[in-house]
């Protein structure tokens, strides 16, 4: 190998997974518990179905209150996929960073992206993930994107389907600040993908988290193109390329 294919080899390897809950982590989730329980009144079930070792929440994208739910919820450390655009700020990037967040990117397969989380799998750690790559516009589970499968496959990992249901009602993408409404997250249990992660294992994925969450199927495919296509367009921070393993 040349030193030039080296160096962009060594540009491309993802970093060193963080599978181990910082104090900013601590923090995070400690206050995102109170608030779920305070202004939310967070229910919780199914936590008993999360097994040792490397696995991957799979779980329906209804507001950007999922990813504090999930990590206040969580006994164990987790780590988010989320678009990079998240980041934009050196604060914010900060506190991802202490988190162990995956980042991907917009516009791209990214294979950086896939590699990292698989290698957080694989060193044992809790990645979460929202399949459908973007916030529900209407509270439906809409198409999930096949990355998620692809790299619980890879890793040879279990994936735990997620439903949250009250999200939505809580903060819809169409307003600008939360409400409190009662919000519920069931786990079931463990799906293994070893041995098939195609379209129909993804579609009986997204099957089960929304019986889990209580809420109705979106058409697939091309009936939910436009608002996805607008979804992308848009310059929220929730939006992941097709392609991509899903992200917030």
């Amino acid at each position: 190998m040349t030193s030039g294919s080296a160096a962009r080899a060594g540009a491309d390897a993802p970093p060193e997974p963080l599978t181990r809950k910082t104090p900013v982590y601590r923090l995070c989730a400690g206050l995102a518990w109170l608030t779920s329980k305070l202004f939310f009144r967070l229910r919780v079930e199914g936590l008993e179905h999360l097994p040792e070792g490397g696995c991957l929440l799979a779980a329906n994208h209804q507001s950007f209150l999922d990813i504090p739910f999930l990590g206040g919820t969580v006994p164990r450390h987790v780590a988010f996929v989320a678009r990079d655009t998240l980041a934009h700020t050196r604060w914010l990037a900060y506190v991802m960073r202490e988190c162990g967040a995956v980042l991907v990117k917009r516009g791209a397969r990214d294979r950086r992206a896939l590699r990292a989380i698989v290698a957080q799998l694989e060193a044992g750690d809790c990645v979460a993930i929202f399949p459908e790559g973007t916030r529900t516009p209407d509270g439906r589970v809409h198409g999930f994107q096949a990355g998620a499968l692809h790299a619980a496959r890879r890793a040879g990992v279990p994936v735990v389907p997620v439903g949250i249901r009250g999200s939505f009602e809580a903060w819809p993408r169409q307003q600008r600040l939360p409400r409190p409404h009662r919000v519920r997250l069931r786990f079931g249990p463990p799906v293994d993908v070893r041995e098939d992660s195609g379209r129909e294992a993804v579609e009986g994925l997204r099957a089960t988290v929304a019986e889990l969450a209580g809420v109705e199927l979106a058409p697939d495919d091309a009936a939910e193109q436009p608002w996805r296509q607008a979804a992308d367009a848009s310059p929220g921070p929730s939006s992941t390329p097709s392609g991509n393993p899903g992200g917030s």
